[in-house]
């Protein structure tokens, strides 16, 4: 069972680079089909958007990973609740994160309240969420599609065989 839980952080750590990677393809291309910025508000500061993705991104590794890690033993099928919750803990973390880090900068908590409510409703929230979906289901994909014992690949001459 420790290597199997040692398996699952590897791939949750590909998970996360991948992850990163779809929420910047996303808003890279949502930002030029719809011709507007990931965070309207100017005086925003630059690091913002960075924090909301990272609160993301930790949001979705911590779901993933408390649900393979808590359970006993390995798994055998795609758990559909913590790819659901998955998806909605990084939609809300980067919601969240983000009314919270913009009212320390602004210093009225009203616009935290205002920031949120836009950022709920923005196509780059639902992007976070949707790729959330996604990869946590590769994730779990991954995980199941492993044999059990399948240990390590070796050459043919590492192998114990009597021949």
């Amino acid at each position: 069972m420790r290597e199997y839980r040692k398996y699952a952080i590897t791939v949750a750590a590909f998970s996360v680079a991948l992850y990163v990677a779809f929420i910047v393809g996303a808003f890279g291309v949502l930002s030029l089909l719809l011709n507007r910025d990931v965070i309207n508000e100017t005086d925003a500061g630059a690091l913002l958007g960075p924090i909301m993705v990272i609160t993301a991104v930790l949001a979705l590794v911590w779901v993933v990973l408390s649900a393979v890690l808590r359970s006993t033993e390995r798994l055998t099928q795609v758990p559909p609740l913590p790819i659901f919750m998955a998806g909605v803990a990084a939609y809300l973390g980067y919601c969240v994160s983000g009314g919270v880090f913009y009212s320390l900068g602004a210093g009225e908590l009203f616009r935290s309240v205002v920031f949120i409510g836009g950022a709920m409703m923005s196509p780059f929230a639902i992007a976070v969420a949707v790729c959330g979906w996604l990869i946590a289901f590769l994730f779990f994909v991954v995980l199941v599609a492993k044999p059990g014992g399948s240990g390590t690949p070796e050459w043919p001459w590492e192998k114990n065989d009597d021949n």
